[in-house]
């Protein structure tokens, strides 16, 4: 299969930089970074938002050093890229859970995430992430409810999901179409004495200068992890992170309103 269309070349020229960089024994630092603004195919509104904090995101990472970096967005951005190659049309064996950090912003409801293609499908459900059993350590859905506290949701995201994953990060409630992630990934990377960088992911998700910027008061964020130590997670380079861990069955979560 060919993936994506020639007007993506240079994604593609990144996407081959980044697989011949994914060697688990070259560790390098890998981004997955996927956004959807055009939601014209669906029922579903755009989100203009989304490609600009995407863009933030993504520059940061790469004025940090030392990142590989893919970058898919709109029709380009698919469901089999999240979804576990050991399910039918998954492949985030080469995509999201061959990254460290793997960030998507666009539609979602309580369990889910919204696509706009059908490869494999549109709707990326709880059900099907299996993260860790490759490299990511984290995963952030800037999407709305994905991780909204049900009880039986946050549950199902922890069983299925954390296969070596430390956090999944996301929203209880619908953030505003703001910058998001670009001002989490400022909070995440330290840029010397006048920059308020180097935060845990924690930390950052929930700073009124990070993952809340732009939001409403009271919009409800929410990280699911395996152990508590991984709350104190840095991103690679700017601090300390844990070990990965094994599903215990346990699992922990913290949320927080903006």
């Amino acid at each position: 299969m060919i993936r994506r269309s020639p007007t993506f070349a240079l994604h593609a020229m990144a996407a081959a930089v980044t697989v011949a960089l994914a060697s688990p024994d070259l560790q390098a630092k890998e981004l997955l970074a996927e956004h959807i603004e055009d939601y014209s195919s669906s029922p579903s509104t755009n989100l203009p938002g989304c490609a600009d904090t995407t863009d933030g995101l993504f520059d940061e990472f790469g004025d940090a050093g030392g990142w590989s970096r893919t970058r898919w967005s709109n029709n380009n951005a698919w469901e089999q890229d999240w979804k576990s190659n050991h399910l039918a049309g998954g492949d985030d064996a080469d995509w999201s859970d061959d990254a460290d950090f793997a960030y998507f912003c666009g539609h979602g409801n309580v369990g889910l995430v919204e696509f706009t293609t059908s490869n494999p499908g549109t709707i990326f459900t709880n059900t099907e992430g299996r993260w860790g059993d490759v490299d990511a350590e984290w995963v952030v859905f800037d999407t709305s409810m994905t991780l909204r506290d049900t009880g039986s949701n946050v549950s199902t995201w922890y069983s299925n999901a954390f296969r070596g994953l430390h956090l999944l990060i996301g929203w209880h409630d619908s953030p505003l179409d703001g910058d998001t992630g670009g001002e989490f990934a400022d909070e995440l990377i330290d840029w010397g004495f006048f920059d308020g960088g180097g935060s845990t992911m924690k930390n950052a998700w929930f700073a009124g200068s990070g993952g809340c910027t732009d939001q409403n008061s009271g919009t409800t964020q929410l990280i699911i992890a395996e152990v508590q130590s991984h709350y104190d997670d840095h991103l690679w380079g700017e601090g300390s992170v844990g070990t990965d861990q094994p599903n215990n069955g346990l699992g922990w979560k913290w949320s927080h309103d903006c």
